[in-house]
């Protein structure tokens, strides 16, 4: 028993562990989820062939199984979501078990299709309700998403368990024998079965293929997107900051007037500039007279400031030269940062040589001081320098390489002041049914968030993305919005699902349909067979009385039957022979035969007569039957004449004493139903295999008139058969069914009637004929 247990007990874990990792690696994406539906059919099949080993197995492997998920899978198999699957799982096997216990007890789970209906009905959609719920809040927790459609992981894990309960536990049943069906049948049934759940599993497998990668490639679209779109709008803006450091490069001196109506233009176009200045270059020895002359030009007090850390503004302190906003458009909402010292605010946001570099650069992202709420902008400037007069293409552009060492003079930068934060909303909207994004600047150790927030990985699809945005470096995070599981599907993906799912439980059931059958025959043969014993031992018992009886009667009969027949020969021998006396020899004989015949009706029904089968000469016997009937009928004004076809040999294989006993009932029953003196015998023979043949006897009237039968016979219809009640019929029919043949009333469509006859005979062949023919031939010399 221990040893049995022990069995059990290894069997049980590696089934589970098999199952467990094979699910969730077959099933894509992977996910704690997909593990539970099928361990719960599993533990369903094992628990009621097994009893309690298995749930042992369950709890023992269930620790070691969230261990390796966590490990080898890496999937979040807490302690919460696997205390969740594992109660799952054992509840459906209790249910399982405590729904299709009868069936399995009382062995009748296969004995009828309305069994096995309900059975597999158990076992697979009620059953796997509880799996199919338990795995919605599994989802939930390891996807740690509460919104969304849920409806498909549903339906999906309720189509693993079912299908993994429907094709496993009936296996597992069969394997154990417990209907006691044969080996060849069990063969069959499992190995169809097993073949019928591989297509299955196939064609679902390939239709989760397909639904993976046409994801994939939806969500990479969307990243190329969001990177094509993200370097989009950067290139706007930096043709925005060429287009206006054009402007001051192309003009000695450019006007405040001149500066607002460009800026407008650039304003026009929907782009993420919120602010576009111009910081002149000035030394500190041109200070006071750049200040003086901007509160002339600007009409309001204007002086270089630096920004405080609390965000006070002051008077800049000397420095050898400033760059103060001296332009800012739109002015209104700016204010605040007018005068404030470029080098001094954003000396941090830029790389040390970015002040002195013609080319365009980007800022960190920074706080700018008119901002009422605290959105990050980003800094694009370029800078302006002095173009000397009477120098070749090529002089200057030697000299714009070496800037730094010719000193070529700067004369102000160009800046524009982005802020991306709506267009990332924009470009989140837009992609809202199918991504999210987080954009950090990570140029420094310390990475800036741009946009966003981080974002959950579990069960998405996720990419990273590096983007050179003009000395900065900006990664693009993008993640699925939503988990696989709450995902909304393609109707390709419901039709495969639940017309995979559907199509399975109906071929399993077919098949398994077709066994219930083959039992639902056995057991009614078996019955049949049972009641047909009966019967016949009933039959037996009440022919075997009925037989007693009559032999008994038989016997109390002829005891007096023979007295009187003494008595009459007494009277004759005394000379008496009046009227009375031939009266009762008449009635005594008469009776004489009545007994005999039933005697021999009696043997006949018990079965205590049987029919020879001898040969004989047929057309001697017939010659000799009809000489002895046209001497007893000439008596009585009766004629009958003979018929014989030439398909009737002359030598058969049968008894001829019942065939004369049949032939007198025959003419007797002729001359009562058919109500004529005049009779004809038609005897034919029809072969049905080379020694074997039936021999016909057609009694009909010699010059047929159309008459209706007698009337003076009762008869009545059943089932298109004349039933006659005449002893001489009964008679006929009695010895026609010990020569294994029949006899019946007929009436033809003039209206005449004809007793039909038939018996079987054993024919000779050619040579045997002719063998007999010479042996009856010498007997006769």
């Amino acid at each position: 028993m221990m040893q049995r247990h022990l069995s059990h007990f290894f069997i049980s874990a590696l089934l589970f562990i098999v199952t467990s990792f094979g699910t969730v690696l077959l099933i894509t994406p992977q996910s704690l989820v997909s593990f539970v539906g099928p361990c719960a059919a599993l533990l369903s099949g094992l628990l009621l062939v097994w009893r309690l080993v298995p749930l042992i197995v369950v709890v023992i492997i269930s620790p070691i199984l969230a261990f390796s998920f966590d490990y080898y899978l890496h999937l979040d198999a807490n302690f919460t979501v696997m205390t969740i699957a594992v109660l799952a799982i054992v509840l459906q096997a209790c249910w399982t078990k405590q729904l299709v216990f009868r069936f399995i007890h009382y062995k009748k789970w296969l004995s009828s299709r309305k069994y096995l209906f309900f059975f597999l009905l158990r076992i697979g959609p009620i059953a796997s309700l509880v799996s199919a719920s338990s795995v919605l809040v599994i989802s939930i927790l390891d996807s740690r998403v509460t919104q969304g459609d849920f409806l498909y992981t549903f339906i999906s894990t309720w189509s693993a368990s079912m299908l993994m309960a429907v094709f496993f536990i009936p296996l597992l049943l069969l394997f154990n024998n417990a209907e006691q069906l044969k080996l060849t049948k069990r063969f069959f049934i499992g190995f169809t079965s097993l073949l019928g759940g591989l297509a299955v599993f196939l064609l679902l497998k390939s239709s989760q293929y397909q639904q993976q990668q046409y994801r994939q490639v939806l969500f990479e679209q969307a990243t190329l997107e969001i990177e094509r779109l993200i370097m989009a709008e950067v290139n706007a803006v930096v043709t925005n900051v060429t287009s206006l450091a054009a402007l001051f490069k192309a003009n000695d001196t450019v006007s405040l007037t001149e500066f607002t109506q460009f800026s407008d233009n650039i304003f026009k176009q929907d782009s993420s500039v919120r602010a576009l200045e111009w910081a002149p270059i000035v030394p500190l020895s041109e200070r006071a007279t750049f200040e003086k002359n901007s509160s002339t030009v600007l009409k309001k007090d204007f002086s270089i400031k630096d920004k405080l850390a609390n965000g006070t503004m002051v008077v800049a302190p000397p420095r050898p030269q400033y760059a103060p906003l001296y332009y800012l458009y739109p002015q209104a909402i700016n204010e605040a940062a007018l005068g404030v010292d470029f080098y001094g605010e954003f000396k941090h946001s830029f790389p040390l040589q970015a002040f002195n570099n013609e080319e365009i650069m980007a800022s960190a992202p920074v706080i700018l001081a008119q901002d009422k709420v605290a959105i990050p902008a980003i800094l694009f400037r370029q800078a302006i320098f002095s173009i000397p007069e009477k120098q070749s293409a090529a002089e200057l552009i030697a000299q714009r390489k070496l800037s730094l060492i010719t000193k070529e003079k700067l004369l102000g930068l160009v800046i524009a002041v982005v802020q991306f934060d709506r267009f990332f909303e924009q470009l989140a909207q837009e992609k809202s049914a199918k991504v999210n994004i987080f954009i950090q600047d990570i140029t420094a150790d310390e990475p800036i968030t741009l946009f966003g927030q981080l974002l959950p990985s579990v069960n998405r699809h996720v990419d990273t993305l590096t983007l050179s945005v003009f000395s900065r470096l900006w990664q693009v995070n993008i993640a699925e919005k939503e988990p696989w599981f709450s995902q909304t599907k393609s109707w390709q993906a419901w039709a495969v699902l639940l017309g995979g799912t559907f199509g399975a439980v109906l071929f399993q059931m077919l098949l398994l349909m077709m066994a219930a059958y083959s039992s639902e025959l056995g057991e009614q043969v078996h019955s049949k067979t049972r009641n047909l014993i009966l019967a016949r031992e009933k039959s037996e018992k009440k022919s075997l009385a009925q037989s007693y009886f009559l032999k008994t009667l038989n016997t109390e009969l002829r005891v007096p039957l023979l007295a009187i027949r003494a008595f009459v020969e007494q009277l004759k021998e005394r000379g008496i022979h009046n009227k009375e006396v031939t009266g009762i020899s008449h009635a005594s004989s008469n009776l004489a035969l009545l007994l005999d015949t039933m005697l021999d009706v009696s043997n006949i029904e018990s079965g205590k007569v049987t029919a020879k089968n001898d040969c004989f000469d047929f057309y001697r016997f017939l010659q000799r039957t009809e000489s002895v009937l046209k001497a007893s009928n000439e008596y009585e004004g009766r004629s009958i004449y003979f018929l014989i076809d030439d398909s009737v040999p002359h030598y058969l294989n049968s008894d001829q004493l019942y065939i004369q006993k049949l032939i007198y009932a025959l003419i007797e029953s002729a001359h009562q139903l058919l109500k004529t003196n005049k009779l004809r015998l038609s005897i034919k023979l029809h072969q049905h295999k080379p020694a074997e043949a039936s021999l016909f006897f057609t009694l009909s009237e010699q010059n047929p008139v159309t008459t209706a039968l007698s009337t003076n016979v009762y008869r009545r219809q059943t089932n298109n058969k004349l039933i006659i009640d005449s002893t001489a019929f009964s008679l006929a029919t009695h010895y026609s069914q010990l020569l294994r043949g029949d006899t019946n009333l007929a009436t033809l469509s003039s209206g005449a009637g004809v007793l039909n006859s038939s018996i079987r005979v054993n024919i000779l062949s050619s040579t045997e004929q002719i063998a007999a023919q010479d042996t009856a031939f010498d007997l006769k010399s």
